[in-house]
């Protein structure tokens, strides 16, 4: 119905409606552009801010991890030299054992090992029987030499407790000697100004 009636509107009546339309599609089309302006600043502000929050993020991680290396190579425990090896087990006996006949035959160094494995695996008891021999003399070896380093590191520690005792009771010594000196220049500065002042 309101179809028709503007279909038979003459272009002289629309005229009115036209400006209308182009006045309201202008502001409109200003208002999308500006939004749209809004839209896209915002988008570039955030863009730059995320940018900025991942160079400071970037730049803190690698500070972090520079420190992080300098204490890493600080806190790094050293092995001790002195400290005995662990055990062998008759396996690796066994593996020292076959991997020089092994290797005087020419083969791959990295198919020693899967022979080495399977051959152990295919082994009989009595075979195994000197291996674990050894590996079992190995371990009382062991037993021996960690007991004796650990009663050495506990006379070091022992050592190493008494001399801090030394040095801490050093340092309470100082401590009351500053003490004494502080009360006794106090004790001349009251004796001088008692005096000063009766005369």
């Amino acid at each position: 119905m309101v179809g028709a009636k503007w279909k038979s509107v003459t272009v002289e009546e629309n005229k009115p409606y036209e400006g209308i339309y182009h006045a309201g599609k202008e502001a409109y089309l200003q208002v999308i552009a500006k939004e749209k302006r809004e839209t896209e600043s915002m988008r570039l502000l955030e863009d730059e801010q995320k940018q900025r929050t991942a160079m400071e993020l970037l730049e803190q991680y690698m500070q972090f991890k520079q420190e992080a290396e300098k204490d890493g190579k600080k806190n790094k425990k050293e092995k001790d030299p002195l400290k005995p090896k662990h055990p062998m087990s008759a396996y690796l006996f066994f593996t020292n054992d076959r991997r020089a006949a092994l290797a005087a035959r020419n083969k791959n160094l990295l198919e020693v090992p899967k022979i080495t494995s399977e051959e152990w695996k295919n082994m009989a008891e009595e075979q195994k029987r000197p291996y674990e021999e050894m590996a079992k003399k190995n371990k009382e070896q062991y037993a021996l030499q960690m007991e004796a380093y650990k009663q050495k590191k506990d006379e070091e520690a022992g050592h190493f407790m008494k001399e801090e005792e030394d040095h801490m009771k050093l340092q309470k010594q100082e401590a009351l000697q500053l003490l004494k000196k502080k009360e006794k220049t106090e004790n001349i500065i009251k004796v001088f100004s008692f005096t000063s002042f009766r005369f």
